[in-house]
């Protein structure tokens, strides 16, 4: 009988117990289980990009099911077929989220763009900056503070 490429089952998962050391349980296209010594499961989908081996966390078992797992899996694959790096969508979304956050505080928020700029968000509005311009308001105000 020949197996499919998802080849993890819930009973399996649910049957995996904590060994002396990190061992994984695979699933197919790139999705594994990692199970720590402290009987932590964890998701994982192993990938390449440009050449380079990467690893995204997907979440942990049973808060994400099999099933999640296995639609974030092939979500991240779309991406990569588009030539988008999960990983950098994923950096991204946690670098919106806290601005996000701290727009609800009203405090600035500051991050490097892909193109080289600096991002300076507050409230709704974004101000970017090349790396001479903010060196140079950086300057202007260490000598204010003097």
């Amino acid at each position: 009988m020949q197996r499919k490429s998802d080849s993890l089952s819930d009973a399996e998962i649910k049957a995996a117990k904590y060994e002396n050391k990190i061992y994984k349980l695979y699933d197919g296209g790139g999705l594994y289980l990692n199970v720590t010594p402290s009987g932590g499961k964890w998701w994982r989908f192993k990938y390449r990009f440009k050449r380079k081996e990467k690893c995204l966390s997907l979440g942990t078992y049973p808060i994400t099911g099999l099933e999640d797992a296995r639609r974030s899996r092939d979500a991240a694959k779309e991406l990569l077929l588009q030539d988008i790096d999960p990983s950098e969508i994923r950096k991204q979304e946690k670098a919106r989220s806290k601005a996000e956050h701290l727009e609800g505080q009203r405090l600035p928020s500051v991050r490097v763009s892909f193109d080289g700029r600096i991002e300076i968000w507050k409230g709704s509005n974004t101000m970017r900056l090349t790396w001479d311009e903010a060196r140079f308001i950086a300057n202007l105000l260490t000598n204010i503070t003097r």
